[in-house]
């Protein structure tokens, strides 16, 4: 695809004592599956250390090709420990979900899927950004909002 929109964005902020995420994924709002093309890829931004004890995001290495996500065991999940600042990159189609927090701080983050162009997005930019202040953006950042010339 020669064209790439953003999905949506989100601030994720686990609270201490919160237990683990039900695992799942994020590119279930499209109701269909493509072989070999993958409709989204997430990216998220650490804002606090993701540790093991603040819940660090759980992902599922390989899973964007099962179809049964109940079949998944703990052995299966590994933790994306990473320091404030770094960016875990991930297909729309792999199973994650945040980690349980065992400390007393939040542990937050932020989220931005990416979709193919041609896939309506799952948030509506024409809502939250009108057509005249999209004009001020630089030409990609307009067409990533889903704006045309």
């Amino acid at each position: 695809c020669s064209s790439y929109r953003i999905g949506s964005s989100t601030a994720i902020e686990i609270l201490g004592g919160e237990a683990d995420q039900v695992l799942h994924r994020d590119d279930t709002i499209y109701p269909m599956r493509i072989p070999g093309v993958e409709l989204q890829i997430g990216v998220m931004w650490a804002l606090d250390d993701f540790t093991i004890e603040n819940g660090a995001t759980r992902v599922v290495p390989g899973s964007q090709d099962l179809r049964d996500i109940e079949a998944i065991s703990e052995a299966d999940i590994i933790q994306a420990v990473m320091p404030k600042g770094s960016v875990l990159f991930y297909l729309g189609s792999t199973v994650h979900g945040g980690g349980a927090n065992h400390t007393e701080n939040p542990r937050r983050g932020l989220i931005t899927t990416y979709s193919l162009g041609w896939l309506r997005s799952e948030e509506n930019h024409f809502l939250t950004v009108p057509r005249e202040v999209a004009d001020s953006y630089p030409e990609t950042v307009r067409r990533l909002m889903g704006y045309w010339p």
